[in-house]
Formats: structure tokens, C-alpha cells, sequence
């Protein structure tokens, strides 16, 4: 356990004290039982990156991505993505080389996204972050999202957004709509659906730019409507007294 300069000399000062005791013992014990509870999770992870890692045959592409895997750990970035690259280069029988910058290439777009996203450190939302970045969607973006939604996980929207850029819409309209509707109070249902919508519309032959114009009008439509006050029915007089 690691304290600061005033807290040292508080502690020298209580240090005779019986209370002092006792608080330094209900600490270590709260940090044995965090440590318990995130060993498990800790221990899985790099068992999973040791198996992956020896699947290759060469000892300096090992080195390499170790040495990368444990780099990303030390920033915060989430390690899982890249051992997955890993397996995934493995099982279509890349060469090391290509494995080793496939995963760096991943490294820096989910630093680039954690970055972009922060404070979050959520797995899925950096993922989904840096398959945006590799679409070709600017971090700028990202923040600019970050901004819109800053207290909501963005994985749908970004899933979204990527998924419109990849069917043909042009980037800045798939941006500007979909901004829009997180302004306006989309859910990621909503959201979910608008995505869902528009490449049935593209597999039906209806131009990316024309479909994604049409689908979210009608998602803004709904928000519209969601928002009218709701007219209660007006008060019928009823028949009058019999004399």
C-alpha cells in the first residue's frame, strides 16, 4: 500500500494508537478481497494471451506481441481485442510478421479510440471505437460523440455508424444523421434498427445516401412524436338534474 506525504505524518502521529491499528487492518483487508475478486479475471486474461501467443512458431514475433500486450496493459487499453487478432491471424496462417502488424495496427486504432472516448474504458465501446477508426471515420468523430453522449455507452451508435459507412453512405451524411439522432434522444434500439433498415433498403437495390436520408426521417419522425404533450379527452357535461 502506497501513501502520500501528509498521510505518512498523520500516520506517524497515530501510529501508538489502537484505531490506527484497527483502520489499517479493515484496509488491507478491503484490498486482499478486491485483489481476490480481480485475480480470477487478471489470471484468465493472461492465460488466454500466453495460449494464443504460443500458437506461433517464431520466438521474436512472440517476443514482440508479448512485449505489445503488456504495453497495452500498462496504458489501460483492453488487451482482449488484440489476442484475438492474434488467433485470428494464427488460424488463417498469416506469418508472423503480417500477425505482428495486423496487431500493432489494432493497438494504436484502440488507443487511438480509448483516447478519443474517454473516460470510458468499456471493452466493447473501444472496440467499437476502433473499427470506426479503421472505416475510416476520424476520431474527431468519436469525441464529437463522446460530447453528444457523455454519460451513455456509444458501442450501438459507433456499431451504427460503421455499419452505414461500410453499406455506401458517404461518411459525412452517415455522420450528420446519426449526430442528429442522439441530439434529438434516440435509443439504441432505434438506432439498432435504422442500421438494419437501411441495408435491407441497399440489398433491395435503393441507393445508400437515398435510404439513409428516408430511414432516419422516420426515426426522427418517431422521436416527434414521442415528444407531443399528451390531450387529455375533453369533459362531457353530463345530463341535467330532474327537477
Amino acid at each position: 500500500m502506497i501513501f502520500t506525504a501528509p498521510a505518512r505524518r498523520l500516520i506517524s502521529r497515530a501510529a501508538s494508537s489502537t484505531l490506527f491499528s484497527a483502520a489499517v487492518g479493515v484496509g488491507i483487508g478491503l484490498g486482499v478481497a478486491a485483489m481476490m475478486t480481480l485475480a480470477p479475471k487478471v489470471f484468465a486474461q493472461e492465460t488466454s494471451a500466453s495460449a494464443a501467443l504460443d500458437g506461433l512458431s517464431d520466438a521474436n514475433a512472440q517476443a514482440a506481441l508479448r512485449a505489445m500486450l503488456d504495453g497495452a496493459a500498462a496504458k489501460g487499453i483492453p488487451t482482449a481485442p488484440l489476442v484475438t487478432k492474434v488467433r485470428e491471424g494464427i488460424s488463417k496462417g498469416a506469418t508472423p510478421d503480417r500477425i505482428r502488424t495486423a496487431t500493432a495496427a489494432l493497438m494504436q486504432r484502440l488507443e487511438t479510440a480509448a483516447a478519443a472516448l474517454a473516460p470510458t474504458r468499456a471493452i466493447q465501446e473501444v472496440s467499437a471505437g476502433a473499427d470506426a477508426l479503421q472505416t475510416g471515420i476520424p476520431a474527431t468523430t468519436l469525441r464529437d460523440m463522446r460530447r453528444v453522449w457523455p454519460d451513455k455507452p456509444l458501442t450501438v451508435p459507433l456499431g451504427v455508424l460503421t455499419e452505414l459507412v461500410q453499406s455506401g453512405v458517404p461518411h459525412a451524411n452517415a455522420t450528420k444523421r446519426v449526430r442528429e439522432l442522439l441530439v434529438k434522444g434516440a435509443s439504441t434500439a432505434q438506432l439498432a434498427a435504422l442500421g438494419t433498415n437501411v441495408r435491407n433498403d441497399i440489398a433491395a437495390g435503393l441507393a445508400p445516401d437515398a435510404s439513409m436520408e428516408l430511414r432516419s426521417k422516420g426515426v426522427l419522425s418517431q422521436l416527434h412524436s414521442q415528444s407531443l404533450p399528451t390531450i387529455a379527452a375533453p369533459i362531457r357535461p353530463g345530463p341535467p338534474p330532474k327537477k
